[in-house]
């Protein structure tokens, strides 16, 4: 039986793209991600992710319907965001290109809007973008933290991973995107550099 060119093509990436995470993984442990105090990000923990200028930290568009998309405005409305890994490590470190898992570590009003606070990207009809929302899983929402430049230590970038069954594909950047008075996270937009900080202890 012949196998279709674009099943082919299909199998053949998703090949490449294995065989390559498999030699990345075999170099062993990445670096691992620092805040803006020069300590090792972790697991479990709340932070806050921020852009580095202006100084905007990560919240949600509550004023939007549900789920509420990520946007990053004035310090005064950042929220904590807690790491988990997207993969079955007991590492309690997070690297610099690990597949991560994104969450608010906030209580919702869940009479406005009741899904889980983690990250996801979802496309938005009325804006015709891809943006990042809250109302994900841990299986298939996951996120990577990467250096933004090689001389400056602690800026990085987010970048989304999509992930099918078993497969991952390449990593798109987070950007920002500016639009109705908002600057939304998007797939589409201006790339941001981000600075994390450590805002208390896990419960």
């Amino acid at each position: 039986m012949k196998i279709p060119k674009l099943m082919f093509s299909f199998l053949l990436l998703a090949l490449t793209v294995i065989s390559f995470q498999t030699a990345i993984d075999a170099q062993g442990p990445k670096d691992a991600v620092v805040d803006s105090n020069d300590n090792e990000v972790l697991m479990g923990f709340d932070y806050y992710i921020a852009v580095t200028s202006p100084f905007d930290g990560m919240s949600l568009a509550r004023e939007a319907s549900c789920p509420p998309p990520v946007v990053h405005r004035n310090n005064l409305s950042l929220l904590p965001i807690r790491f988990s890994s997207a993969a079955d490590s007991n590492d309690n470190v997070v690297r610099v290109d690990s597949n991560l898992n994104l969450e608010f570590n906030v209580e919702l009003n869940k009479t406005a809007c009741n899904v889980p606070t983690i990250w996801k990207v979802e496309f938005n009809a009325s804006m015709q973008q891809w943006l990042v929302t809250i109302g994900g899983d841990r299986s298939h929402n996951r996120f990577q933290i990467t250096r933004a430049c090689p001389y400056r230590k602690y800026f990085y970038q987010l970048r989304y991973c999509p992930y099918l069954g078993s497969i991952q594909f390449p990593c798109v950047t987070v950007c920002s995107l500016f639009k109705n008075g908002l600057s939304y996270l998007a797939l589409n937009g201006d790339p941001i550099p981000i600075v994390l900080g450590q805002l208390g202890s896990s419960t």
